[in-house]
């Protein structure tokens, strides 16, 4: 066999490898493992869904209030927060009026200051 006639043969060889794993294997939900893993994967997403209604049913009237409650020693924000939204949608929709770099630490952080003079960091994932 030639050396083109074997490259040939190869590089077939190779693009029906490739097709076989991408459109065949790695889309088969076929184990039990697989599809436990999915459902818990679901479970989880709905437990973590949140309504970004800006509208605040709490007696405190800022949203930044609220956030500065729930901080304790073990956890930034408690598990049941029904005012999440609210505070997720004031950061999303008050101006930044100055941004500077996060100082501590070894990853990159931006640190916002928002209308109002909330300090709020923002990471950005890798």
């Amino acid at each position: 066999m030639k050396l083109k006639q074997r490259v040939v043969l190869l590089a077939i060889l190779l693009v029906i490898f490739i097709f076989t794993k991408v459109f065949l294997i790695d889309n088969l939900d076929s184990s039990a493992a697989n599809r436990e893993d999915q459902r818990a994967f679901h479970r989880m997403m709905a437990g973590l869904r949140v309504e970004l209604a800006p509208k605040l049913d709490h007696t405190l009237q800022s949203p930044w209030e609220i956030a500065a409650q729930w901080v304790v020693p073990r956890e930034v924000y408690p598990e049941e927060t029904p005012e999440l939204g609210a505070i997720m949608h004031a950061m999303a929709t008050k101006k930044i009026v100055k941004a500077d770099v996060g100082y501590k630490g070894t990853q990159l952080k931006a640190l916002l200051i928002l209308e109002g003079g909330q300090k709020v960091v923002f990471k950005p994932k890798r």
